[in-house]
């Protein structure tokens, strides 16, 4: 696994590569970790990073800055914000964050977050099959945003606009990972990757600059709140 690490900190950027290393290890990883003080520098890298750990504070670039460029280059990299401020989180979730953790880094944490990055990584490569417009076609599983079921058929929405699925929602839903897809309503299945905030009403999820609003049941309600805790517990 390639992992970059980037801080302009020099001894926090020593220390965060020690345990992130030393952690990899430990998990059993082949893990080689790259540092880099400067965020340009890390952008110039032609070799492209599975994994890459951001300060969102650095004089020359912000993290969030950084990472949009990156996505452009990269959109299959997870990235990691590291920062010493809780107020960059929205922003930061906005941007591309996989997870968002205030410094130091805890190692049960990142444990966890290893673990939950390589869930992604295998579930980026899966596609789900369906028929559109009388033809097998393969969706990205990581690129569906939330499926919902329209009369007897399903609608996908994804990053690239709503895919019409002449096919059950039931049927559907028993195909998406269920690491990442929680139910928010009878005719609702979320990816979990893409909410920012939920009531008991309404599940917003949000991709780039756009906002998606899906409902939520007060029968679903309990088990998605319990989901999502434990789901994005490790975000801050």
């Amino acid at each position: 696994m390639r992992i970059a690490v980037c801080d302009d900190d020099e001894l926090c950027l020593k220390d965060e590569c020690a345990l992130i290393t030393e952690t990899a290890s430990e998990m059993g990883i082949d893990c080689e970790a790259e540092c880099f003080t400067d965020p340009a520098e890390l952008i110039s890298v032609k070799e492209k990073y599975e994994i890459i750990f951001l300060d969102v504070e650095m004089k020359s670039m912000s993290g969030i800055e950084a990472a949009e460029m990156i996505h452009k280059q990269n959109s299959g990299a997870l990235i990691f914000f590291v920062t010493n401020h809780e107020g960059y989180m929205d922003e930061a979730l906005n941007k591309h964050a996989f997870r968002f953790w205030i410094k130091p880094i805890n190692k049960q944490r990142l444990v966890y977050g290893i673990e939950s990055a390589l869930v992604e990584l295998r579930n980026a490569d899966k596609y789900l099959q369906v028929m559109i417009e009388g033809k097998l076609a393969r969706v990205p599983v990581g690129e569906i945003i939330y499926a919902y079921a329209e009369n007897k058929s399903t609608r996908l929405v994804t990053k690239s606009g709503i895919v019409a699925v002449k096919e059950p929602f039931k049927n559907v839903v028993m195909r998406l990972p269920a690491e990442f897809f929680c139910r928010s309503h009878a005719s609702y299945c979320i990816n979990m990757n893409y909410v920012v905030r939920y009531d008991k009403s309404n599940v917003v999820c949000r991709c780039g600059e756009i906002e998606y609003t899906a409902y939520m049941s007060k029968r679903y309600y309990s088990a998605f709140s319990r989901r999502f805790i434990c789901w994005a517990g490790d975000h801050i």
